[in-house]
């Protein structure tokens, strides 16, 4: 190949990581729940009232109770995103934004010395790990800055520790005038703004510094490592003054520290619950984690207390809580690459593959690259996903995920009441049907113990289910027609079936005679009725 026009390991792997979730699994980034629409929700809401929301406008259980709005600024990214381009746009800046990451990751490594063969293969591994966690949600904006971290929090990497070796003598790179540590300011202003990740970027940070106080105690080249505590205790302190720049102040981080605080909510929201390592994912996950502690293993010396103690944090991480899988991607796996640097280079060259790597990397060009990619996926956006004629990018949700055509209906109808609907569905109504207040949505930070609870108690038909609905004065449910609470409702007195499909069934109390004879075959009836409309 042509030296002046290959693309380099970054190039790579911004093209690969855009096209995959984008064009590939698209349906995975704008299906995975309902948040995205929640998001979108607010966004347009901040939009029209050209206003922050500080009180509750979405639902009936909490009206006008007091909001803190942690991922306002990525949700009117999505929001205007969506104005100029519909769903399809969403997904595209999702794409974007995982390309981005691991681009960047990329080139992390590269500039810390590790050879690019085993960079491009670092990629590959975070970014299958990172799949697990594919949505267009705001928590792709701290992907991208836990990657833009890395870079701050391994400037201090030296031989000593992207080697494995222990603690050779080395000179002191940091001083109190290293102006670096001011970059965390506008990295984590920003990050605050936009999701409440912000709070993992100063954990990392911390376990940064343990790592080296503890190197410190160890009486290993004292003078250096105190010179590396000052500077992370500089980041540290940079990045928390970076994070006061929002319009919530200490109430940000009030709310967001406040949710490790409800168990329930954690123990009860998916992506906080520990992985299943029956499923495909948590095997992949397994399968890392049996690696690194074997790899661990065949390094002659341990590595940096730094090392050690973020590994063993993202291990803790991943284990209590699957949505980090894909933080621990980006952080656990480049660390252990640069780890195995120096044994991966003396491991024979298998057909000369390292080598070509090695001769071509410095080579690659990004550029091009990149803004070839951003011309494609911007003609796509403009189409609003489509290219002569045929959709390529999906620029509506799945009628099979959501309840599309029942809720159009009913919005057409100028359907009133108050609704208790499925927990996923909360956003979707936000997003689809803004003049239905919502029961609850995926914002159970907000929402709170209790409310969850009582969604859990009438959905599972728990005893006082009845007297639930009754003392919020429900007379609409919308619920996937095989559940227990569909075909219960539709025996109580007044209950009848007001309309469905096979996705979704919308019941509605109303006085008169309940449909009994429904009730014993209600998902056979509303496929049947989805079929005539």
């Amino acid at each position: 190949m042509n030296h002046r026009i290959a693309p380099s390991i970054p190039a790579i792997s911004f093209v690969i990581w855009w096209i995959v979730p984008t064009i590939l699994f698209p349906t995975r980034l704008l299906n995975a729940d309902g948040d995205l629409l929640r998001h979108i929700g607010h966004g347009e809401w901040m939009l029209r009232h050209h206003s922050l929301i500080h009180a509750d406008p979405f639902s009936f259980t909490r009206s006008g109770q007091p909001f803190v709005g942690f991922e306002y600024g990525s949700q009117l990214i999505y929001a205007l995103v969506h104005r100029a381009a519909g769903l399809a746009g969403v997904a595209i800046v999702a794409g974007l934004l995982i390309a981005v990451a691991y681009a960047l990751l990329a080139r992390f490594l590269l500039s810390r010395g590790t050879d690019p063969l085993l960079s491009y293969l670092t990629i590959v591994a975070a970014a299958v790990l990172g799949a697990f966690h594919w949505a267009a949600r705001p928590h792709l904006f701290t992907l991208v800055a836990v990657v833009v971290l890395m870079f701050l929090l391994e400037s201090t990497v030296d031989g000593r520790r992207s080697t494995g070796s222990k603690n050779p003598p080395v000179t002191p790179r940091h001083s109190t005038l290293d102006p670096r540590p001011l970059w965390a300011l506008p990295l984590f202003a920003i990050w605050a703004n936009l999701h409440g990740g912000f709070v993992f970027g100063l954990v990392l940070i911390g376990i940064y510094f343990t790592g080296h106080l503890l190197e410190y105690v160890l009486n290993n080249d004292r003078l250096a490592e105190r010179q590396e505590m000052n500077y992370f205790a500089r980041l540290f302190g940079f990045g928390f003054l970076g994070t006061l720049l929002n319009p919530h102040f200490l109430a940000l981080h009030r709310h967001v520290l406040g949710l490790f605080g409800q168990p329930f909510l954690l123990d009860n929201t998916n992506e906080f619950m520990s992985p299943d390592f029956h499923h495909l994912f948590g095997k992949i996950l397994l399968g890392a984690l049996l690696g690194m502690i074997a790899l661990l293993a065949c390094l002659p010396r341990r590595p940096h207390a730094a090392h050690l103690l973020t590994l063993l944090a993202m291990t803790y991480f991943v284990l209590t809580a699957q949505r980090n899988i894909q933080l621990f991607g980006v952080t656990a796996v480049p660390i252990m690459a640069m780890l195995l640097d120096t044994h991966w280079r003396g491991l024979p060259d298998w057909r000369g593959i390292r080598t070509v790597f090695q001769r071509d990397a410095p080579l690659g060009r990004t550029t091009p690259y990149v803004l070839a990619m951003v011309a494609l996926f911007g003609f796509l956006a403009v189409g609003s996903g489509q290219i002569a004629g045929k959709q390529v990018i999906p620029n509506a949700v799945s009628a099979e995920v959501f309840p599309v055509a029942v809720v159009r209906r009913a919005r057409a109808e100028q359907l009133q009441g108050r609704i208790y609907h499925s927990f996923i569905w909360g956003g979707y109504l936000i997003y689809a049907w803004p003049e239905q207040k919502v029961f609850i949505d995926g914002g159970t930070d907000f929402y709170g113990t209790d409310l969850l609870k009582n969604y859990m108690a009438i959905g599972g038909l728990a005893p006082g289910w009845r007297d639930s609905l009754t003392q919020w004065n429900i007379s609409l449910a919308l619920v996937q027609p095989g559940s227990s609470l569909a075909h219960e409702l539709l025996r109580e007195p007044g209950w009848r079936l007001h309309d469905c499909d096979a996705t979704a069934a919308l019941l509605q109390k109303a006085g008169g005679a309940s449909e009994r004879s429904v009730a014993d075959s209600l998902l056979g009836a509303c496929e049947s009725r989805g079929a005539e409309r």
